[in-house]
């Protein structure tokens, strides 16, 4: 007889996935029975009978079925996931009423739905009220059954519930509900199914808007139960009946202030007979106005405005540093600098401001007008010769302050006594050279021609336009006001008239005789103000020469011919 001695053994490492499969052997001592069981019987037996208890410290509770403890310097758990994404992670308590908790009835639930749970699927009772990733308490009572209420608090003589919502520090308490009734914190308000908004210092005014509203919806007082006696509805219903008839035709006058954080709706809002001059007229929620809003004082609006009229707005009032009308992406604004602004617009920190105009259609295009005139408003008279029509002006920040009147700008400027038939004008362009803050005119470009006080410098140099004359010609005219360049051809002599002469102008002629013999050229010019000291040249057979006529004055006079023979 072999004997082998268990401590010989190998060491199992695992325990198979089917523990029907693994066998221990045992004593029962009461029946004194030495046999094999497997680690299936063993799982199904080893709590049936006993408490389960997890951890080292003794079970003292009485009626407990299961125990866990553990030391942990911040915190023990236990932990249930559902790793199917569209799933939830439900702890569930069933009652033992009637036929008992089912997965439909009498129980209550907390748990968490994972990222891909589909709102309002069958599985979950609680319907489409829980979301993707939300946690959820609820209870499930049999229906029309007087149970299953869900009761949340504290039973402590003093004790507080504290809803929080947005994070776990005290500032995310939204509200406290003690034995004595509901504390809202300073930044929370209540919001009515109607979008009306209460703050915390309206919640009285909140309370009895709601109950007045309840009651103006009920077209009778059976209509409205609540939980109060026949006495105490009837003076309800007195009360509302002298409230309803008030507020039909309520007047008063506020000796406070007035706070609308909801909606201020008007059928007609009528002109003040005075002026709103010790405080201004502040909307933080929605304005809507079916009539006229006349506001003479400071309007602030600081979200969004949606008018569909027409909008005037008039200041008589503005100082030297402030602006008919402001608009700023910021609290604040530097002043203007000087007298006059109507509008001034501020934009964000690091973001370019933009105007922006938008047109459509054909023939359709954006404008942007400057309309002047002198006498006034009322009374104007014409524009007259040298009057600035309108400007266009970059005002850069120096060391301390913008430049008052600009670094560079744009003048249009009347040229003549202004009709309406008689319209001339001119537009100016100045810029401050470097190193000063001195504005000069460097352009100008009138109705008929381009004045440059500075420096032109063309990198490219000039194109003109070049007056080409066809075949053979005997006379040609050369027009100071319009030619730059003339290319002409001659085989028996060719004469050049002179017209519109300006004053600077410089005209050059490129004229080629394509006859074998001598042809006569005759520049138009006297001969002293020639190089050639004669009116007239002799063009050498198939020979080309080079004419350049300069006007110092615009006349004839004191115009020279420079011939070039090549």
């Amino acid at each position: 007889m072999s004997s082998i001695k268990i401590s010989d053994l190998p060491n199992l490492t695992t325990i198979s996935s089917n523990t029907s499969n693994t066998l221990f052997m045992g004593v029962d001592i009461p029946t004194k029975t030495t046999g094999k069981f497997t680690a299936t019987l063993l799982s199904q037996q080893l709590y049936a009978n006993n408490v389960l208890n997890v951890g080292t410290n003794q079970q003292n509770l009485p009626n407990t079925i299961a125990q866990f403890s553990l030391s942990g310097a911040s915190y023990i758990q236990t932990n249930l996931v559902n790793t199917n994404d569209t799933g939830t992670a439900d702890i569930v308590v069933t009652a033992n009423t009637g036929s008992g908790g089912t997965d439909s009835t009498n129980f209550i639930d907390m748990g968490w739905a994972n990222k891909n749970y589909q709102a309002g699927a069958e599985y979950n009772n609680i319907g489409n009220a829980v979301q993707p990733n939300d946690g959820y308490l609820y209870s499930q009572g049999t229906s029309g059954q007087r149970y299953g209420n869900l009761i949340v608090g504290t039973t402590s003589t003093n004790g507080q519930l504290k809803f929080i919502v947005g994070g776990g520090q005290s500032k995310n308490i939204i509200a406290t509900m003690t034995s004595t009734g509901l504390v809202l914190n300073t930044q929370s308000y209540l919001t009515f199914s109607d979008g009306t908004i209460q703050t915390t210092a309206a919640a009285p005014l909140a309370y009895s808007q709601a109950a007045f509203a309840v009651a103006n919806t009920a077209n009778t007082l059976n209509q409205i139960q609540i939980g109060i006696d026949v006495t105490q509805n009837t003076n309800i219903g007195l009360a509302w009946n002298k409230a309803n008839n008030a507020l039909a035709n309520a007047t008063g006058t506020f000796g406070g202030d007035l706070t609308l954080a909801g909606n201020l709706i008007a059928q007609s809002i009528q002109s003040t007979t005075g002026s709103i001059t010790t405080g201004n007229l502040i909307i933080n929620g929605t304005t809507i106005s079916n009539g006229t809003s006349n506001i003479i004082g400071t309007l602030n609006v600081s979200g969004i405005v949606n008018m569909n009229a027409q909008v005037v707005l008039t200041n008589t009032s503005f100082s030297a540093t402030q602006a008919a009308l402001t608009i700023a992406a910021s609290n604040t604004v530097i002043l203007p600098a000087n007298d006059g602004y109507m509008i001034h617009i501020s934009g964000k920190n690091g973001i370019s401001s933009r105007i922006v105009s938008d047109s459509y259609g054909t023939g359709a295009y954006a404008v942007y007008a400057a309309r002047t005139a002198r006498g006034t408003v009322t009374s104007p008279t014409a524009v007259q010769n040298g009057d600035i029509i309108g400007r266009f002006s970059s005002n850069g920040y120096g060391t301390t302050k913008f430049q008052q009147y600009g670094t560079g700008r744009i003048d249009f400027v009347a040229t003549e006594n202004y009709t309406d038939a008689n319209t001339g004008s001119q537009i100016q362009f100045w810029n401050c050279p470097v190193g000063t803050n001195t504005l000069t005119q460097i352009a100008v470009f009138n109705g008929a021609s381009v004045t440059f006080a500075g420096t032109v410098q063309p990198q490219k140099g000039f194109i003109y336009t070049p007056t080409l004359y066809p075949g053979a010609q005997t006379a040609i005219t050369i027009d100071f006001a319009n030619n730059s360049l003339v290319r002409a051809q001659t085989a028996t002599g060719i004469t050049v008239t002179l017209s519109n002469l300006l004053a600077g102008k410089e005209v050059v002629a490129w004229i080629t005789n394509t006859a074998g013999t001598n042809q006569t050229f005759t520049h138009g010019v006297s001969a002293t103000n020639s190089t050639v000291n004669a009116t007239t040249y002799a063009i050498p057979g198939t020979s080309t020469i080079l004419v350049r006529y300069m006007s110092i004055d615009g006349t004839l006079t004191n115009t020279f011919v420079a011939i070039t023979h090549a």
